[in-house]
């Protein structure tokens, strides 16, 4: 039996087969090095890992549909599909009429760092995210978490580079707050 991951692999696949090998080969390429990073994008902010796979599936056929619009020099295709993956996420929580609890961000959201064991570092993560509004920790979750620039997450959520530089230093004085109170 097919895992839901060869499954969509396979749907991909037949969007190409009529649009000739070399863009199903460059387009399966770019797959291949950017699923990891959406996918960890799309189960750091989802609590269920089938609404998760629903989501990552549905935003790399939809790029897969568009990758004739895709312009690689407005940014790069791991880019270009967690906005897209962004945007599923957000009509499925419309759809769903519900949202993610910060409560039931997953536990692996915290890297173990020194002594402290996961779940210590997972309730100060979630300690010190919870100080900040929804703007900031999206932005917060994009830079630190994503590993995306300033310039990358300015152009995906259609904002200012400086503004973003401004919120982001903004939730990191809220935070570096809220963890000297706590500590």
């Amino acid at each position: 039996m097919l895992t839901g991951e060869q499954k969509q692999h396979n749907r991909i696949r037949a969007l190409y087969r009529k649009g000739g090998k070399a863009n199903e080969r460059e387009f399966e390429r770019l797959y291949l090095e950017s699923y990891g990073l959406v996918y960890g994008y799309v189960r750091a902010r989802m609590t269920c890992d089938a609404d998760t796979e629903d989501v990552v599936a549905e935003a790399f056929l939809k790029a897969a549909r568009a990758f004739n619009r895709f312009d690689p020099s407005r940014s790069k295709f791991s880019t270009w599909v967690v906005t897209i993956a962004r945007n599923c996420m957000v009509s499925h929580y419309r759809k769903e009429r519900s949202s993610a609890a910060l409560d039931d961000v997953p536990e692996s959201f915290a890297a173990v760092e020194g002594g402290q064991s996961a779940v210590d570092d997972r309730d100060l993560a979630l300690r010190l995210l919870s100080v900040l509004d929804d703007e900031e920790r999206e932005l917060v979750l994009l830079k630190y978490r994503e590993g995306l620039r300033n310039v990358e997450i300015a152009k995906d959520l259609g904002m200012n580079a400086s503004t973003v530089s401004t919120v982001l230093a903004r939730a990191m004085t809220k935070m570096r707050g809220a963890a000297e109170r706590n500590a």
